[in-house]
């Protein structure tokens, strides 16, 4: 087999370890799945949260006993089933704490994985995961930080690049 040198900012490297968190064999597979059912969840994030100058982190302990994931999958997949999608693309947000945004986020991309884990979506892999509702809704809160962290951060250009510590991978 070929040694071929690969160059992984840090970035990258972050990536390919919330893939493995997330129990993906892939980078490539977590993006596909990010595509699938995730990004027009964070983009409502975005610009319902960050893009309005919210910086707030609710504390994690208190934000998986706040998010019921059961219960609010549920009521979100009835809601899709029963076409009221009033009721899930566009609640009244005037008095949501960070809590309430970080939870919308969490409910939207586990309820939409397993709704379309149903209908034998091939993109929908939560539903597959043997983790609880409490894993599943700490490894979301987490992921949803990345998410944060990496949109804050931006792409980057090459000096960044240079500057975060690339390492070298034999593959």
């Amino acid at each position: 087999m070929p040694t071929e040198i690969v160059n992984l900012s840090a970035a990258a490297r972050n990536r390919r370890r919330m893939a493995a968190r997330l129990g993906f064999e892939s980078v490539r597979e977590l993006e596909s799945w990010e595509e699938e059912i995730v990004l027009d969840h964070f983009a409502n994030f975005i610009c319902d949260y960050l893009a309005m100058g919210y910086t707030v982190e609710p504390d994690k302990r208190e934000l998986v006993a706040f998010i019921d994931l059961d219960e609010a999958v549920e009521e979100r997949i009835k809601c899709l089933e029963e076409r009221r999608f009033e009721m899930v693309l566009d609640p009244d947000k005037s008095e949501w704490t960070a809590k309430d945004h970080y939870k919308q986020f969490v409910i939207g991309v586990v309820a939409d994985d397993i709704w379309l884990g149903r209908y034998g979506v091939d993109g929908a892999v939560l539903c597959k995961r043997d983790w609880s509702a409490k894993e599943i809704t700490i490894k979301m809160v987490r992921f949803l930080e990345f998410l944060v962290k990496e949109w804050v951060d931006g792409p980057g250009d090459a000096s960044d690049r240079e500057k975060s510590g690339q390492v070298q991978v034999r593959i």
